[in-house]
């Protein structure tokens, strides 16, 4: 942990008591922040394959979790909940996910109860709850149900309706003294609105300044020193005036001036008072703290009677790459003012797609970032969508929101996507407009308490049942669903516990009574999951949203918005006869299949003759341990172990082989397989097996006479991506809100390339956002626009 301890004291002897009590007082307030940090932080990020969708479809999602005192990867999160509420804030479904080396992935299935509307995704952990700042990742996303129309779900904002925030740097205006002000304006929804400009008024409605704004609705002035009272900003449009007033001048106070832009390589901070605070600081000192969580710089300003302003400037290398808090305290430790700033970086990430072949069905891409070993995914859409949200992105959600408060989105990529001095300059614009999420009554009374526990997996208890001795004995616990054999003691009360398990929701199990001397015995027990049921002791609460009166029937009627003015038509798949069903199907375009017949069934009876004939894998089976391992038959290199194909059952990934030692082929519906398939990951897999079983059949490694006992609130199982059928990728619907692909791990190598095959589905150009993060905590969040005809 980085920490800087700068007193700017006058030279004076080392015994001198008052230097010995403002050295105190710094170190109390370096103390303070510490304390205020001690616990570990994680953010989350979420991506959506796309953020409208019809009722039939699924919201599909990959989430990353960050580590903020390592900057890298969460190492540790396993536990991670997903809610999704409608927009009043009701909570309609709740998932359980499992994090491994930060990242996550899941999905909500939607159907035709949904209403059309504004939904939204919170994601959290159980170790949140111990911060009294909300450190969830909150998402919006509109459902839109075709038989009820768009409703508010693609609804514009109430025109007559904005919002004007009017934020004076450092927090105040300070009476007699020049100050910037910061202004926002949005619609009443917080979006950006189409103005480019604000006038600033006087009591008598002169105009005193008219303000330039960006695209995203931020513009800051001077307001002189001598200037009147009663200003308001004033915005028109469509000829009817919104306004809103300045905040009154404080008598007292210290205003703050924070430029790090304009000399390279430094940051000048400039702290300025009137007389009247001079005279009610009596002598006493004032600290100017800056700080990234626990890492801090701390100064003593100089201000008196003949000093009003004092400005400094600091190196950047002496302060925290990133967001930066400036708090101005006075010597009872009460902050005078705040500012956030950024650190900005010279080098950020970028990517480069090349198409290096296609087929009827399938185009593939090389594709290369310039760092290695990067966990990747990525979203592919039609290029004209208006089904993709520009607002929430990666660098975001990691380098400016876990600091402000308030905010649920920002448009990261707009200042970090093209490093430059002019976004640096629009990125300071941005933060003088928002206060800190670290309020500093709490740091100095309130420092956070593990009271809730950090998750690593599930605890599952259970109570032999009465009139079983278990006395001296342990418990087995079996799942070959979950791949999990482990067991552990009985205590005196009949009671076991299993601790940091990964099993998925609704597993069925077993469990063995073992004891010396006697025969193990399968027994039924009820068992329960402790932590698999967590509940956010911040929910989100959504905020009121305000529509233009005619938002149904004019957005529905749209022939921009709807195929054939009504909706997009998607259904599944019609198929008749023995055409292979799951043909088309994610990641199936590359793997051969095989619809399984009687013939087959009779020829091969268990599905591991039938993988060893014609997948072209080879099986090692031990009968006597119930061991399976399944290999490919090509080896990447002298010293390299064999690698093992990725299985899929149903689109379920499978952690345990064995289990396929017990499914007959008979049992079996379809099966797609290829040995040379290249699986994107960190781990030695080389290969596939996609398997679907029978509808309505029960394989025989669930048909025994023990009773079925079924773990609910385990891990959502992993499931893969599967697109709905467009009945037309050529018209306004499809462009809208239709989606091409979406894949959620994509793993470069150290030379960061991957590769990536994209469904063949149209001939214009498609938009592809790609976002990830490194092992060693670099982000990347970046659009590219491919042309299939190129």
């Amino acid at each position: 942990m980085k920490k800087i301890l700068l007193t700017l004291l006058a030279t004076i002897p080392l015994l001198n008591l008052t230097a010995h009590a403002q050295q105190s007082r710094s170190e109390e307030i370096m103390k303070l922040v510490t304390d205020y940090y001690l616990l570990e932080r994680e953010n989350i990020h979420v991506q959506f394959d796309k953020n409208a969708f019809m009722t039939n479809e699924t919201i599909w999602f990959k989430g990353y979790v960050f580590h903020r005192k390592i900057n890298a990867p969460s190492p540790n999160t396993t536990n991670i909940y997903a809610s999704l509420m409608d927009d009043q804030g009701k909570i309609i479904e709740t998932k359980l996910l499992f994090g491994n080396r930060g990242g996550f992935t899941g999905f909500f299935k939607l159907n035709s109860k949904f209403n059309s509307g504004k939904y939204y995704l919170q994601f959290y952990t159980n170790w949140m709850n111990n911060f009294s700042e909300d450190d969830s990742a909150v998402y919006e996303t509109a459902v839109i149900n075709p038989q009820q129309g768009s409703g508010t779900a693609l609804a514009k904002a109430d025109p007559s309706k904005i919002n004007i925030d009017i934020n004076p740097e450092g927090g105040k205006i300070i009476s007699g003294l020049s100050s910037t002000i910061g202004i926002h304006v949005t619609d009443c929804n917080n979006n950006p609105l189409a103005i480019s400009t604000v006038d600033i008024v006087d009591g008598s409605g002169k105009i005193f300044k008219q303000v330039q704004l960006n695209k995203l609705g931020f513009g800051k002035f001077d307001l002189p020193a001598n200037a009147s009272t009663n200003y308001k900003a004033v915005v028109t449009i469509e000829d009817v005036k919104h306004e809103k007033t300045f905040p009154v001048a404080d008598l007292t106070g210290i205003s703050l001036e924070v430029n790090n832009y304009a000399i390279a390589d430094k940051t000048m901070i400039k702290a300025r008072t009137n007389k009247a605070t001079i005279n009610l600081l009596n002598k006493q000192p004032v600290y100017m703290l800056v700080h990234q969580d626990a890492k801090t710089v701390i100064m003593e300003l100089n201000l008196n009677n003949a000093n009003f302003e004092q400005t400094l400037i600091i190196p950047n290398a002496d302060l925290s790459p990133g967001m930066n808090t400036i708090r101005i305290l006075d010597s009872n430790l009460i902050q005078l003012s705040e500012r956030l700033f950024f650190n900005y970086p010279k080098t950020g990430l970028t990517v480069d797609i090349t198409k290096t072949e296609q087929s009827a069905t399938k185009q593939k891409y090389q594709g290369k970032v310039n760092h290695s070993n990067m966990n990747l995914s990525l979203t592919v859409l039609p290029e004209n969508t208006i089904s993709f949200d520009d607002t929430n992105d990666i660098y975001g959600s990691f380098l400016l929101l876990p600091y402000i408060q308030n905010q649920h989105k920002a448009s990261g990529r707009h200042y970090f996507t093209t490093l430059s001095k002019n976004k640096l300059y629009e990125l300071d614009l941005f933060l003088i407009n928002q206060k800190s999420k670290y309020q500093w009554i709490n740091i100095k009374q309130n420092p956070p308490k593990s009271n809730y526990p950090f998750d690593l997996g599930l605890t599952l208890k259970g109570t032999i049942p009465s009139g079983i001795d278990s006395k001296g004995g342990r418990i087995r616990l079996y799942s070959l669903t979950s791949g999990i054999d482990e067991n552990t003691e009985v205590n005196d009360n009949r009671e076991f516990e299993f601790k940091n398990l990964v099993i998925d929701d609704s597993s069925y199990v077993n469990f063995t009574l073992i004891k010396r001397g006697l025969k193990p015995k399968e027994i039924t027990i009820t068992p329960q999951i402790l932590n698999g049921s967590r509940k956010f002791n911040k929910p989100y609460k959504p905020e009121p949203h305000f529509y233009t009166p005619q938002y149904n029937d004019e957005t529905f009627k749209n022939p921009n918005i709807f195929s054939d003015n009504t909706s997009i038509e998607l259904e599944e798949v019609k198929i008749e006869g023995n055409a292979l069903k799951y043909a088309n199907s994610y990641g199936n375009g590359d793997l051969r299949g095989y619809k399984i017949s009687d013939s087959n069934a009779n020829s091969y009876q268990t599905l591991l003759q039938f993988i060893k004939t014609y997948g072209g894998f080879y099986i090692n089976e031990n009968h006597a341990t119930g061991q399976l391992d399944i290999y490919t038959r090509t080896i990447n290199s002298v010293n390299a172990a064999q690698a093992k194909p990725i299985i899929y059952l149903d689109n379920f990934q499978l952690m345990d082989y064995s289990m396929l030692s017990l499914i007959q082929t008979s049992e079996v519906d379809e099966i797609y397989m290829s040995s040379t398939a290249i699986v994107p990951s960190i781990r030695n897999f080389q290969g596939m097996i996609k398997i679907y079983l029978k509808k309505g059949v029960r394989p025989r490694y669930l048909k025994n006479n023990t009773p079925d006992i079924v773990v609910k609130s385990g891990f959502e199982k992993p499931k893969l991506f599967q697109n709905v059928t467009y009945n037309s990728v050529d018209d306004k619907g499809f462009e809208n809100f239709g989606i091409i692909d979406w894949q959620p791990n994509v793993w470069s190598d150290n030379k960061g390339e991957f590769s990536i095959s994209i469904p063949k589905m149209t001939s214009k150009p498609m938009k592809v956002l790609i976002e990830g993060f490194s092992a060693d905590g670099k982000l990347i969040s970046e659009i590219k626009t491919i042309d299939p005809k190129s």
